[in-house]
């Protein structure tokens, strides 16, 4: 959306995304090899970034909304901040 008023890339390291992940997984009844999970990720996002068409990065005038560190609350506190004009809050 290159017109888009507001653009936010939301990210995590992938660490934290791997925990969240397995977390998921066991919550749904999975057997989880974390090492396995984080192999996946891993390689999901180098072909994410490096596809020719779309590449996932973030647009040049978009804030970079860093959830490591934040829950399902803080992270949408956050978004709504960087919308709202108060982006020193993430």
């Amino acid at each position: 959306c290159p017109d888009a008023a507001h653009k936010l890339f939301v990210t995590a390291r992938l660490e934290v995304r791997v925990e969240r992940r397995c977390l998921e997984l066991s919550a749904a009844g999975a057997t989880v090899d974390r090492d396995h999970v984080r192999r996946e990720m891993a390689a999901r996002d180098a072909r994410d970034r490096e596809r020719g068409i779309a590449p996932l990065v973030a647009a040049p005038d978009a804030i970079v909304l860093d959830t490591s560190e934040l829950d399902a609350d803080a992270a949408f506190d956050a978004a709504l901040a960087a919308i709202l004009g108060n982006p020193g809050t993430l």
